[in-house]
């Protein structure tokens, strides 16, 4: 998968796949096709046009930030894991706070 520069107005980047690569006097030229199309670009894509590609892929972390966009998705993938962590620091603090308590009735008790 490559991204590169578009062309016309929208300057957007595009990203497709490599669908076949042409080389032209040693140079490479790349024929892309996106996912959703039926047949592969029209346009063909040179070297200096290309600003990124993609160097590894993690199966289903896609699915993951699409369902952190909705409101639910967003509760079990960033507030849950949030408030299991406060949880667990509060709980840490209050045994804290019940060390010190004791060790100062220890300390009271033993004149």
């Amino acid at each position: 998968m490559i991204t590169f520069r578009a062309y016309g107005k929208n300057k957007t980047p595009v990203t497709h796949r490599i669908y076949d690569i042409k080389v032209n006097a040693g140079t490479p030229i790349y024929i892309t096709k996106g996912d959703a199309n039926n047949a592969p670009d029209e346009r063909e894509v040179r070297k200096r046009e290309i600003i990124g590609k993609m160097l590894f892929s993690i199966p289903y972390v896609g699915y993951a930030v699409e369902a952190a966009k909705k409101p639910v998705g967003f509760a079990f993938i960033i507030c849950v894991p949030a408030a299991i962590i406060i949880g667990d620091e509060v709980r840490k603090i209050i045994a804290e706070v019940k060390k010190i308590r004791n060790k100062k009735q220890e300390a009271g008790s033993g004149n």
